[in-house]
């Protein structure tokens, strides 16, 4: 046999196996999957309208282009605007997300209702605690705490800001040193960013108690990276209740890491659960739909966990990930009982709206009803 024809087949026997496992269905998924990666191929790849950085994406769109080369995924990165934003180009009949994947108890209940999210069982979801399974084709996709992040230089020795009320207690012993040096989510800036705050106050009946009394030390910020960035260079003391996807991932650069410290809020940890569903709007539902079974695959989450996240998955063991589990969280304050995941309810809706209301009339102000 010529040497060029030896070598092609030499290939062949080597990429062959190569090229079925990203051709067929994923191993223990119904025989019938193959018919939804076929018909991906006639479609034009996933847009994804989400709350998540590029560097959050990147290890997960990695791994799902070696199962699925031909499918490219694009993944905007917005905040509560990308409801208004999907709705008005789904009602104008323009190319809209295929995917969504955010907060928002109050949007996604209205997106639910209305019959937005498409219903699908994902062959992944006997893989899933109940409370990441929120509704018919719509899952959590990860359920990330929030932290205490603060300047080591700008915070005595030995003082430890592990909880909201030692944040409090920190305030009111440096009430002029820390006046407008804290930061956290300007919750009265809409629900996405008053999940923050929302979530640990109803963990505690006088949270309003705790908000106000470090209102006069707080400024408010839209965006976790801006907060960590201000704490880095001293321009905040410390940032509360603030989003652990940003810190996780760059916690750990030599200049952050000098001067940074940071702590699960002991004394009721927050897991925020950033729901996806597969959107009525979108031109691409195959390719969406597979998109979404694999970032609820193991490898999926272990992915989006380099990213900064935090898998909802329990069969996913310490040391496989980068950053915590959910169980090593519980440990680190005190016990699973600490926990609260953010629930998606109707009466969440109510409980929510109410909060910024109240925030805005009794923190916004500094504190002064």
């Amino acid at each position: 046999m010529p040497k060029t024809l030896l070598w092609m087949a030499v290939a062949a026997l080597m990429l062959g196996p190569v090229a079925a496992r990203a051709e067929g269905a994923p191993a223990g998924y119904p025989a019938d999957y193959a018919k939804l990666i076929e018909t991906s191929k006639g479609e034009q790849g996933v847009l994804v309208y989400s709350v998540m950085a590029a560097f959050n994406w990147k290890p997960v769109i990695e791994g799902f282009a070696r199962k699925y080369p031909w499918i490219k995924v694009e993944t905007l990165d917005m905040s509560s605007e990308l409801w208004d934003r999907y709705n008005t180009e789904k009602a104008s009949g323009a190319r809209t997300a295929d995917l969504i994947a955010s907060f928002g108890v109050d949007r996604w209940n209205e997106f639910i209702a209305k019959g937005e999210a498409v219903p699908h069982a994902s062959p992944e979801q006997a893989h899933l605690p109940a409370w990441a399974r929120l509704a018919p084709g719509v899952y959590g996709l990860s359920a990330d705490p929030v932290l205490i992040v603060w300047n080591k230089r700008l915070v005595p020795e030995g003082t430890k800001l592990d909880s909201m009320a030692a944040v409090a207690k920190f305030a009111e012993a440096n009430a002029q040193k820390v006046k407008g040096r804290l930061t956290t989510y300007d919750s009265g800036s809409g629900t996405v960013n008053a999940s923050f705050n929302w979530l640990w106050s109803t963990m505690h009946p006088d949270a309003w108690t705790t908000l106000q009394a470090l209102a006069p030390a707080t400024k408010f910020e839209r965006s976790g990276g801006s907060m960590l960035e201000k704490v880095t260079s001293g321009e905040y003391t410390a940032a509360y209740l603030t989003s652990a996807i940003t810190v996780y991932t760059k916690i750990n650069e030599p200049a952050r890491k000098a001067v940074l410290d940071w702590s699960y809020v002991k004394d009721g940890q927050p897991m925020f659960v950033r729901a996806m569903a597969v959107a009525k709007g979108g031109r691409n539902p195959a390719s969406a739909r597979l998109l979404m079974d694999h970032i609820l695959s193991k490898d999926g989450q272990i992915a989006f966990a380099k990213g900064g996240l935090t898998p909802v998955r329990d069969d996913i063991a310490a040391g496989e990930i980068p950053y915590g589990t959910i169980g090593q969280v519980a440990e680190a304050v005190g016990g699973a009982d600490k926990l609260r995941f953010m629930p998606y309810d109707e009466a969440s809706v109510a409980s929510i709206t109410g909060f910024v209301e109240r925030w805005k009339r009794d923190v916004a102000t500094g504190g002064r009803p």
